[in-house]
């Protein structure tokens, strides 16, 4: 399976978008993740998107370190952080889609 995690931070520091993507690779070493670009749809936030790899018994347990409460099936699925407990607080909106 592969997986694709859209992730919008309350930020557009460079220093902010590492410390995310650090975070992120922490959590899950082998993703690859794309250059951050400014996110239209809010002032002052950023954007970008991880990829990679992942078996069916990884799916619940990366879902939970990542978020506490997502909407959505475990293969389609989103959570926003103005109501939930990200993985840090600069994480504003994830996006969780699984590909065959």
């Amino acid at each position: 399976m592969f997986l694709r995690l859209h992730v919008i931070i309350s930020s557009e520091d460079a220093k902010d978008e590492k410390l995310i993507k650090d975070l992120l690779y922490q959590i899950k070493p082998d993703l690859s993740i794309s250059p951050a670009r400014e996110y239209a749809g809010m002032k002052d936030h950023s954007e970008f998107y991880a990829t990679g790899d992942i078996t069916p018994e990884q799916v619940q347990p990366l879902l939970d370190q990542l978020n506490n409460d997502w909407d959505g099936e475990p293969d389609d699925c989103i959570c926003y952080g103005f109501n939930t407990k990200m993985f840090h607080e600069l994480v504003y909106y994830l996006g969780f889609t699984l590909f065959e």
